[in-house]
């Protein structure tokens, strides 16, 4: 009878629990890994209000969660933070702390985890100053643009070069990425590896029907925009500006639903009422499950000024939406097929913005071609897919520990 092989022992790791983008792709990777592969573990260092209150329900029944900061005493800090009551001193007081108290017990409680692992997944780089130590596989993973990032800032990137070069491999999550890091960092990485974000197709349908899905604000047809409104990374001004033109050069009868909430919301709304379309304009806040909200729309628009790979893309793809997104670094023009799975109009350009939706809502032929193209780009990102492609870069690292061998930054594209 024929032995089955061991499974690898992976141990992701995450600071914390948000509602941003690195929070949906890892709860879509717990989901989707394979268990005659792997046995997984997740180690969380804070558990946030969101985490507790939300994410930790979303976790697979057989993932083991391990929360490093498991004292009171050491969450004094972290929990005023949690609660907006971290004074400016208090900042500083929790910086010492963190040094002189959290960090060393982190380190203890990783290094103590690291005995029962084969590969630590640090899927924010939050544990990149011991990467390297404690005689495992170190995959660090990148979420955002790196020239986006730190283009401006040559000594953080210096310094987190050093860094970086401790992990086994550094994970872009697409191949500009990739060459974003290959050009800043040349050869000082041991190996990087394009690795897309995952997604489960048939779990994000159904969560369109699932129970407590959002419904739409109004009975109108609607264009739907879901990203954290932060003005910063993403770029909603063009899109009410954009929104705006359309209204007021055509007959128009969709809405636009904005879903997502941050600090620049009532600047946004001003703006809103300034273009004389906040009757049309729903800002609904941020929605533990939009799926409904996305499939139901006419079309699907990111407007951004930088990303990483935006999930809100893959999963528009999983329910077939036409798409508009801006061209930005990076994800977006690697997701859509450099165009042939969606529309990409350059970034701050409110007239193309403006043309694009345009022609979406217009044209039926075109809606149904989209989508059609959307679907099928979506398989790219799928569990069969993205299985292999994560397998074989966990065999690779292990492999090349085991011999020693010397590996180069050229990026390995499991395609």
């Amino acid at each position: 009878m024929p032995q089955t092989a061991p499974r690898t022992s992976v141990l992701f790791h995450v600071v914390d629990f948000n509602d941003g983008g690195i929070e949906s792709s890892l709860i879509q990777w717990l989901h989707i890994l394979d268990r005659s592969r792997f046995d997984i573990t997740l180690s969380v260092m804070f558990a946030s209000p969101a985490f507790v209150s939300r994410f930790r329900a979303l976790i697979p029944q057989d993932v083991k969660i391990e929360i490093l900061v498991d004292r009171p005493w050491l969450n004094h800090f972290q929990s005023r933070r949690y609660a907006h009551k971290l004074s400016k001193p208090g900042r500083v007081g929790r910086d010492v702390f963190n040094t002189l108290a959290v960090r060393p017990h982190v380190r203890r409680r990783i290094a103590a985890l690291a005995q029962r692992h084969d590969v630590i997944v640090d899927f924010d780089m939050s544990l990149r100053r011991w990467a390297s130590q404690f005689g495992i596989a170190w995959l660090g993973v990148n979420h955002f643009s790196f020239d986006a990032r730190l283009g401006n800032r040559p000594r953080k990137a210096r310094r987190l070069a050093l860094q970086y070069a401790r992990y086994d491999a550094v994970v872009a999550l697409n191949q500009h990425m990739a060459d974003e890091a290959k050009a800043m960092f040349g050869g000082n990485l041991r190996r990087l590896v394009v690795l897309p974000n995952a997604i489960d197709i048939h779990a994000i349908r159904a969560a369109a029907n699932a129970p407590g899905a959002s419904t739409a604000p109004c009975s109108a047809p609607y264009i739907v925009s879901v990203a954290r409104l932060d003005e910063i990374q993403k770029d909603h001004r063009t899109l009410l500006r954009a929104y705006a033109e359309m209204v007021q050069a055509h007959r128009v009868d969709e809405h636009l639903v904005i879903v997502g909430h941050g600090a620049f919301r009532r600047e946004l709304e001003d703006l809103a009422a300034q273009l004389g379309i906040a009757q049309r304009v729903h800002f609904v806040g941020h929605q533990d499950n939009p799926h409904a909200l996305v499939a139901n729309a006419r079309a699907l628009v990111l407007s951004s000024r930088y990303e990483g790979m935006p999930m809100v893309l893959l999963e528009a793809l999983a329910h077939g939406k036409p798409i508009v997104a801006t061209d930005c670094p990076t994800g977006p023009r690697e997701i859509l097929d450099d165009g042939r799975a969606g529309m990409l109009v350059p970034v701050g350009d409110t007239h193309a913005m403006a043309d694009a939706l345009m022609r979406i809502v217009t044209d039926a032929a075109l809606r149904d071609a989209m989508s059609a193209h959307a679907l099928t780009r979506a398989q790219h990102y799928g569990i069969e897919q993205s299985n292999r492609r994560f397998t074989a870069c966990v065999a690779d690292i292990l492999e090349a520990r085991r011999s020693r061998a010397p590996a180069g930054v050229t990026a390995q594209r499991a395609v």
